[in-house]
């Protein structure tokens, strides 16, 4: 037998091109934007990066004036975009490529009133973004799709102990986008990360 068997996984480049053509869109394709990343050579998040990086070029009016490593600490997070709109006050969005990020970034703006002036994008969706999302702080939240992955995990397990031998070696899983608008869909909704 070798490992892995099959690579269940989202891509986190697309998942960043995603994010961010949706980021564009929501600041009518121009203005300011800066990136609030964790950690400096965490290969999932540095493709989120790349893939947001990549979707902005689509966007010529649409700037990007920075990118941020918080090392995956809120606190670190919410004093970085403090600073980005002190040198950026006409700042009209965020992509925070993680929880974390997104969390630190969304408070700031809310903290300032600018929630819905500076939009704000979060990747995962967790209870927490999904609560900031609710409450305006975000306006939008990337989500994998763990159930997905959990489940064909175990359906190409199953295979491969019955002897199927044409096991995908990757299978993406793709990407749900969660607003105000759709969140309480239960088509949306069960993308929700929840305990």
């Amino acid at each position: 037998m070798k490992f892995p068997l099959s690579a269940i996984n989202s891509n986190n480049i697309q998942g960043g091109q995603i994010a961010c053509k949706a980021l564009a869109e929501s600041i009518g394709g121009k203005g300011k934007v800066y990136i609030q990343n964790t950690v400096k050579g965490v290969s999932t998040t540095d493709q989120r990066e790349e893939g947001c990086k990549e979707a902005l070029k689509a966007f010529p009016d649409v700037v990007l004036v920075g990118v941020d490593f918080n090392d995956d600490d809120p606190t670190k997070a919410q004093a970085q975009v403090e600073a980005e709109l002190q040198k950026d006050p006409d700042l009209a969005g965020i992509f925070g490529t993680n929880v974390f990020s997104a969390q630190g970034a969304g408070q700031v703006v809310a903290n300032k009133g600018l929630s819905g002036k500076v939009k704000v994008v979060a990747f995962d969706a967790t209870e927490t973004a999904i609560e900031m999302l609710k409450n305006k702080t975000v306006d939008l939240v990337i989500a994998q799709k763990p159930a997905d992955m959990g489940y064909f995990a175990v359906i190409m397990g199953n295979a491969y102990l019955n002897g199927v031998t044409s096991i995908p070696s990757s299978i993406p899983t793709g990407y749900a986008l969660i607003t105000r608008d759709n969140v309480d869909n239960p088509e949306f909704a069960k993308f929700i990360y929840t305990k």
